[in-house]
């Protein structure tokens, strides 16, 4: 029996999804639920010291945090009129990869079940933009549910 449940989304149809489950096993267990959403705000750094002017760039960050936080209160709302306890995260990092910052947050949760959409990208796409399911895989000690989204085309492999 999963007693606190984190979510991981980044607002695509694969976290749509996982969410989804998320909010299904939060209500058949009456657990909580935690929804995280991670941003990596050094890229915003490394187009400034490409040239970005500061206005540009604060104007980045607050776009990025605005979304992110309209991405994880949309995804609260889902859980909370299906009657589901709530907490949003909002993971904010300058550098880390978003599995590591989806794991800091999760020890620091104490849950007992990590719900992860996984895209499902194969070949090259793969090695370029990484896998946060995977590396999440090996990074936490708790039981892990990989909602898989829908098949990729085949110019993604």
């Amino acid at each position: 029996m999963y007693r606190h449940i984190f979510v991981a989304i980044d607002d695509s149809p694969t976290s749509r999804k996982a969410l989804k489950e998320a909010i299904s096993l939060a209500q058949i267990h009456g657990a909580t639920l935690d929804i995280a959403h991670a941003i990596d705000e050094n890229l915003v750094h490394v187009f400034h010291s490409k040239g970005m002017d500061t206005t540009t760039r604060n104007e980045l960050k607050h776009v990025l945090r605005s979304n992110a936080q309209d991405c994880l209160e949309r995804a609260a709302e889902r859980a909370r009129q299906a009657g589901v306890k709530v907490e949003p995260k909002l993971l904010r990092g300058h550098g880390e990869h978003s599995s590591d910052l989806i794991a800091d947050a999760i020890r620091e949760s104490g849950a007992d079940l990590l719900v992860v959409g996984s895209h499902g990208r194969r070949g090259v796409r793969r090695l370029l933009l990484g896998s946060v399911a995977e590396n999440l895989v090996r990074k936490v000690n708790i039981s892990i549910l990989i909602v898989r989204g829908p098949e990729p085309a085949e110019d993604d492999t």
